[in-house]
């Protein structure tokens, strides 16, 4: 029989280069709430791998300390609080969402906090994308499947990712072939220095991306046949990250 895991409600998102971080995702970061420097270097932040949705409930899976206390906060909507489990697993069950959410997850420690790096984006209440972002590291795509989960660009670099499977898949920008290798979570990652809208292959499938959108503060908006999340990235920059529409939405 599977574990429950009691779920209590509780009171009340230095950037890298792009480029340089396309091959890991765990130092860079959406900035922090004021304080968060000060979390113990010793308490492991929350890591997000999966999300499932159960009727208008999403259902957001992970892995912390074992028996860490583990957060999902946004601004207007009351925090969500679960303890994980011997093993460090946890699930966390957010009430139905309105709109767009940007959550951000921790792990309590007293009256301080270890907070993540990623922020959790939850678009439309969850009708839309869901998706980790991070400054400065490739978007992970948590809802349903495709070949092609997101493409992100700092104004100069766009870096395109996609489930990984048995083999790598053929991918082309802008009708040159892009290398596609292995990265962390199950997926792989092509990289090419350019701006700008440009059409993108992966195996046989084309999309349309419609390109980068600087902005000064962060932003969720319709771009072409998907989403386009924008946020700032200290000092003075940008990331974006465009996440196509699945199929059947």
């Amino acid at each position: 029989m599977k574990r429950r895991i009691s779920v209590t409600i509780v009171a009340g998102l230095a950037a890298s280069s792009l480029a340089l971080s396309a091959c890991s995702r765990s130092d860079g970061g959406v900035a922090g709430p004021a304080g968060a420097e000060k979390a113990s270097p010793w308490v492991r932040p929350p890591m997000i791998d999966g999300v499932m949705r159960d009727g208008p409930v999403l259902i957001v899976r992970g892995a912390a300390d074992p028996n860490a206390r583990v957060v999902l906060r946004a601004a207007d909507v009351a925090a969500v609080a679960v303890n994980a489990d011997a093993a460090g697993r946890f699930e966390l069950r957010l009430p139905p969402l309105q709109g767009d959410v940007r959550l951000t997850p921790e792990v309590q420690v007293g009256e301080d906090a270890a907070i993540s790096p990623e922020t959790l984006v939850v678009i439309q209440g969850g009708a839309g994308p869901v998706a980790l972002i991070a400054a400065g590291q490739p978007t992970v795509r948590l809802d349903g499947s495709g070949v092609l989960n997101a493409v992100d660009s700092d104004g100069s670099t766009l870096v395109v990712s996609g489930p990984a499977g048995p083999k790598a898949p053929i991918v082309t920008i802008g009708g040159a072939e892009a290398n596609a290798a292995p990265a962390p979570q199950g997926q792989w990652r092509a990289m090419v220095g350019r701006a700008g809208g440009v059409a993108i292959t992966v195996d046989g499938q084309t999309f349309d991306y419609p390109g980068d959108a600087g902005n000064g503060g962060f932003t969720i908006s319709r771009a072409g046949q998907g989403w386009r999340i924008v946020w700032h990235v200290a000092p003075g920059g940008h990331q974006s990250a465009w996440l196509p529409d699945r199929a059947g939405r």
